[in-house]
């Protein structure tokens, strides 16, 4: 009786082993990040900011290797493929020149696993003339409360 061996790879390796100096195919997953102004997904609010888009930075917490995307600001949310890893980020609105409008708000931490898709929630604050106006209401009452 004869037993034969079949070697499925080319290379010498055994079927699932690496070479040395490789390493095995990452896992991915994805992350949801959702945003609204004021928790409004309005794109009015995106123009009370000046904001034609949205920077997500996202920061691999183990090897701090960047995932960046620009999207449409009137979207309100963006998935993206990363490695499955630990990560913490930032979400800016910019103008149509790529300059910030806002605040960078952190997104995260948070962790992204092959198996389940994360989802973060931000929201933006009102835009800068809009708190103004409140603000100067505010500040009205203030007055007339001291010069009773």
């Amino acid at each position: 009786m004869m037993v034969a061996c079949m070697d499925n790879t080319t290379d010498g390796t055994e079927p699932g082993e690496t070479r040395p100096g490789e390493t095995e195919p990452e896992k991915m997953g994805f992350v949801t990040v959702q945003w609204a102004i004021e928790d409004k997904t309005d794109a009015s609010q995106c123009k009370a900011y000046g904001a034609s888009a949205v920077e997500l930075m996202l920061i691999d917490a183990k090897n701090n290797q960047v995932t960046r995307q620009v999207v449409p600001c009137e979207r309100f949310d963006t998935s993206v493929q990363v490695t499955a890893a630990d990560y913490v980020g930032t979400i800016t609105l910019v103008d149509e020149n790529g300059r910030p409008v806002s605040e960078p708000l952190p997104v995260g931490p948070f962790e992204v696993s092959a198996t389940e898709q994360a989802t973060r929630r931000v929201s933006f604050p009102a835009a800068e003339g809009q708190r103004d106006n409140q603000g100067q209401r505010g500040t009205h009452r203030q007055r007339d409360r001291q010069h009773r």
